[in-house]
């Protein structure tokens, strides 16, 4: 038999583990209750050895029964989306399959689940801080499974982690409970709000004008993305006479529009950091992370090369976000997701970050910065820009003063989601 606690580690990752139920079913107690059985049985005392015989027996029909219980026996979750906006819901299945022919009396799974995640749903406490653990208990005959189904409604930004899972079951006696972990670890994006934002005046994204035309009016003649049809205002210049002999018609070529206007956003989370005496709700770090995504989409929907830098310790690497501007058709996801993972904890001053991160960037490209409490260095540091012909812009989270002297900068204030739905108009400080 096996000792109080032991863990066993078998194929697939899985880590079993065996507790006895008490001190008289462990080993030493078993070699008692045998020593004890000789005994009776040399000085006559049927009674006592019968009843001995039962206990051992049944001690090892469950040793054996709690032996085979967890074989054959596998959990899987299965999620219906990793990828979500808050306010919107997930479904969770819980699958449990006993693929042998030994009964289980008893079988219990604990999934391990973020509290944040899904507040709606009712966990028991976890062995981690801000988790807890979704139970479920059955009794299974042989081959047969069972399904459970959640709703899991995601109401906060985040990067969660789901599992792993613990299964438990033993013999029917319920003395020798046995447990395995499965490393069974899922990810779930929440991606940040995304609000309304006003027609920004961005510096250079009218350099000739306030209207935006309809159709480009540069093209790159190099980047050839397609062909289409010829119509009479096309340059014969432009046709793909390859493309026209096997269509049987004229066809010409599609170019790349040139992209011009470039924006880096800077979110400065150490800016966040509440001074002594406040509460730290972090809303504040909430809405300039929504701000951020906000610009960031609605400058892409405008075919705008956007690109993110946050000196943030992301929730999977530890690592500040660096995405530099780009127009594919993956970039938003790319910021939003790196905005999802940001955390409040900083990767280092956001003076130094700014300034390693800086010189990578494209030339011409307007630097467009979140933050809430400027330090007077930063605010120095981005006069030093101004100066030196940057052109930048400044959203200021919540109602913290600026720290510096008035330096041209524009800069407009968010205090809560609402206001980017005005922020043209802007206040300049």
């Amino acid at each position: 038999m096996d000792s109080p606690e032991r863990n066993v580690t078998q194929g697939g990752g899985k880590r079993f583990s065996l507790e006895p139920a008490g001190y008289l079913l462990n080993r030493f107690g078993l070699l008692a209750a045998l020593a004890g059985l000789l005994l009776a049985a040399w000085f006559g005392q049927v009674v006592i050895v019968v009843l001995l015989g039962l206990v051992l027996s049944a001690a090892g029909l469950a040793g054996l029964w709690s032996r085979l219980c967890l074989a054959g026996v596998s959990c899987q979750r299965l999620l219906s989306e990793r990828r979500i906006f808050p306010g919107e819901e997930i479904e969770l299945r819980l699958r449990l399959i006993n693929r042998k022919l030994l009964p289980l009396p008893w079988i219990q799974i604990d999934d391990e689940i973020p509290l944040r995640l899904s507040p709606d749903l009712v966990l028991d406490s976890g062995d981690r801080p801000g988790s807890g653990f979704l139970s479920k208990s059955v009794a299974l005959l042989w081959y047969t499974g069972v399904n459970w189904k959640h709703r899991l409604r995601c109401h906060r930004r985040g990067y969660y982690q789901l599992g792993p899972i613990t299964v438990s079951s033993g013999d029917i006696f319920g003395f020798y409970p046995r447990s395995f972990t499965q490393p069974s670890i899922d990810h779930v994006i929440v991606y940040p709000r995304i609000f309304e934002i006003a027609r920004l005046g961005i510096p250079s994204l009218h350099p000739v004008g306030e209207i935006t035309a309809e159709r480009r009016i540069f093209e790159d003649p190099v980047r050839v993305v397609g062909i289409r049809d010829y119509s009479p205002h096309d340059s014969l210049r432009h046709i793909h006479w390859k493309a026209s002999a096997r269509h049987q018609t004229l066809q010409v070529k599609v170019f790349e529009p040139t992209t011009t206007f470039k924006v880096a956003l800077f979110l400065a989370v150490d800016s966040f950091n509440v001074e002594q005496g406040e509460v730290d709700t972090g809303e504040g770090l909430e809405l300039g992370i929504s701000t951020a995504a906000s610009i960031a989409n609605y400058l892409i929907e405008q075919r705008s090369s956007v690109g993110l830098f946050a000196n943030s310790r992301a929730a999977d690497s530890g690592e500040p976000a660096t995405i530099l501007p780009g127009s594919s058709a993956s970039q938003l996801v790319e910021i939003l997701e790196a905005l999802a993972k940001v955390t409040p904890l900083s990767s280092g001053p956001f003076e130094e970050f700014l300034q390693a991160e800086r010189p990578r960037l494209p030339w011409g490209t307007t630097l467009v910065f979140i933050l809430s409490r400027p330090s007077p260095s930063l605010a120095e540091q981005l006069a030093g820009l101004k100066e030196r012909g940057h052109k930048l812009m400044v959203f200021q989270i919540g109602d913290a003063e600026w720290r510096g002297n008035d330096n041209g900068i524009e800069c407009h204030r968010v205090r809560q989601a609402t206001d980017l739905a005005t922020v043209s108009g802007g206040e300049t400080k």
